[in-house]
């Protein structure tokens, strides 16, 4: 450490190739403020397990309201770790960094919601840095506060800070995100005062910037890239999920899609592009298979084409309790199986040893400064 960025590479304080590849350890931004798991397996063994799978990185959501909380997380969903017994739900974050990070494990923060609950869509209300509830200077003095709690970790090493723009309803308005132009909307100009601010703070660490449409179109990278005082840190983001594509779609026009949408960013060398999200039901190979599995063949031909960072969706094969904020739509319960988990339902075994070593194939990098 620290980590940089050298053209569409990140890379180390040496200079060599850094690829991200990691999993989403997701909940904490949900209605209860803790992430799940904590109720079956130690926090440390849980680390350890995700660093001997092979993954070098975790990105672990938090909500806005999450990191306000002062009443302790109650017990029941904390004991495998008895130790927390009374702590905060910010206190249980920092606890599980601490673990991931001992381990050597990239903790990538990430604000993945304002109010608690499931994220995302269309009527959450949450689809900007601020709405009704929580003003624009909470959210920027979160993210400082973040750079706070783990500047002496020089292993929290990246800050996704906010997950899927989209448009949303502030009161009675209805506004959709843009690149570089409507301040009140503007998700470029938003992530340059998040980093900015956080830099003052935490010089070192990455600022990942999600693109729009729900982190799925970085188009406006190209005529208003996101520029730093602090060069060599910012890392664009897209998350890719079938729905994001026309079903059956041909393998060229997926290609010319992500290309398009944002894998040009690393072809024109202007920084490196970071999946932060991409998934898919792993109960089954079928589900991977080649031929019949379309969407996923198409995204593993142009990751690896690529040679892309990459963050699996998700680790949790259970799911916290889970309600949509504003629509108020009930969502999950607290233990309800997550199909798309990697871990066993004790959060101890594999769920599909065969999708693990999908995966596991994918993490070594083949291009970039250092590898040889």
């Amino acid at each position: 450490m620290p980590l940089s960025t050298s053209g569409r590479f990140i890379v180390d304080a040496r200079g060599r190739r850094v690829r991200l590849a990691g999993v989403n350890w997701y909940g904490a931004h949900e209605d209860l403020g803790v992430a799940p798991g904590l109720d079956r397996t130690d926090r440390r063994a849980l680390a350890r397990r995700i660093a001997g799978h092979g993954f070098n990185s975790v990105r672990l959501p938090f909500s806005l309201w999450m990191t306000e909380q002062t009443a302790p997380v109650p017990d029941r969903y904390l004991t495998a770790n008895p130790d927390l017994a009374g702590a905060t739900p910010m206190q249980v974050y920092d606890a599980c960094v601490q673990a991931l990070t001992g381990e050597g494990l990239i903790v990538i923060p990430n604000c993945h919601i304002l109010d608690p609950g499931w994220c995302c869509s269309d009527d959450d209300g949450n689809g900007l840095w601020y709405n009704s509830r929580w003003p624009a200077r909470k959210f920027f003095a979160a993210w400082q506060d973040m750079a706070a709690r783990y500047r002496a970790n020089p292993l929290v090493a990246a800050m996704d800070i906010m997950n899927e723009p989209r448009r949303t309803t502030v009161g009675w308005r209805v506004l959709t995100p843009t690149w570089g132009t409507r301040p009140k909307t503007d998700i470029a100009a938003m992530c340059t005062t998040a980093g900015n601010l956080i830099h003052e703070i935490s010089p070192d660490v990455l600022i990942i910037c999600e693109g729009l449409s729900y982190a799925a179109d970085l188009t406006g990278v190209a005529r208003y890239p996101v520029r730093l005082e602090r060069p060599g840190r910012v890392v664009y983001s897209m998350h890719d999920y079938s729905w994001f594509h026309p079903a059956g779609q041909p393998r060229q026009a997926y290609l010319d899609q992500m290309r398009r949408n944002g894998g040009y960013i690393l072809t024109e060398q202007i920084a490196p592009l970071w999946i932060g999200e991409f998934g898919n039901d792993a109960r089954s190979l079928a589900n991977f298979a080649p031929g019949p599995a379309v969407w996923w063949n198409n995204f593993e031909a142009w990751l690896t084409g690529n040679d892309v960072d990459w963050c699996w969706w998700a680790l949790n094969p259970t799911q916290p309790k889970g309600t949509i904020p504003v629509a108020n739509r009930h969502r999950s319960d607290w233990g309800d199986p997550e199909p798309w988990g990697l871990l066993a339902p004790d959060w101890q075994g594999v769920a599909n040893p065969g999708v693990l070593d999908l995966l596991k194939s994918m993490i070594p990098p083949h291009t970039g400064p250092g590898i040889i």
